[in-house]
């Protein structure tokens, strides 16, 4: 376990182990801890993103939850890159990665099919959400204002410097 800054993304995945704890064991925090021969502050640190647990406490921490081999194997590679203060993964929960955005000083983006979400307008995200057919059409107009609210940092007097690279395809793309 070593303890280095955390990340957005650090921190993310330790909610993700601290609602597996909670939804796939009876274990609180001090129960896991003794559980797995463990300090109870390491689960803390590891649950709050704070420090890198080894490929060996993932495995021990994932496997007392009760999880396979191929769900602890995925979750790993996820991990890998958590703690890297210059890699920002991709994160399916919207505040990570707005905080990640919040965090930056700088911003590099290369985007072949969209406009980055940090110069979308409200009509284009709209209308790519619509398009997806992924989101709920009720959910729409609340992805929406969140990939507007994102886009505040591009307003502050401390903005991160940003390059955004958008391929003419993503130009050219019809929506609608």
């Amino acid at each position: 376990m070593t303890a280095i800054i955390s990340t957005p993304y650090s921190r993310d995945l330790g909610d993700e182990l601290r609602r597996l704890r909670e939804s796939c064991t009876t274990f609180n925090g001090r129960t896991m801890a003794v559980q797995l021969g463990w300090d109870p502050s390491k689960i803390s640190d590891i649950e709050l993103g704070k420090v890198r647990a080894s490929d060996v406490d993932v495995v021990q921490y994932l496997a007392t939850c009760g999880k396979d081999i191929d769900f602890i194997d995925e979750f790993r590679k996820r991990y890998y890159n958590a703690f890297d203060l210059y890699f920002a993964q991709m994160s399916d929960n919207v505040g990570t990665l707005a905080m990640t955005e919040a965090m930056a000083t700088k911003i590099f983006s290369y985007d072949v099919l969209i406009v980055h979400g940090l110069m979308q307008t409200e009509d284009y995200a709209r209308q790519l959400f619509v398009d997806s057919h992924i989101e709920a059409p009720a959910d729409i107009a609340r992805l929406v204002q969140a990939r507007m609210d994102r886009q505040a940092i591009m307003r502050r007097p401390n903005r991160p410097e940003c390059v955004f690279f958008v391929h003419e395809l993503a130009l050219r793309m019809q929506l609608g």
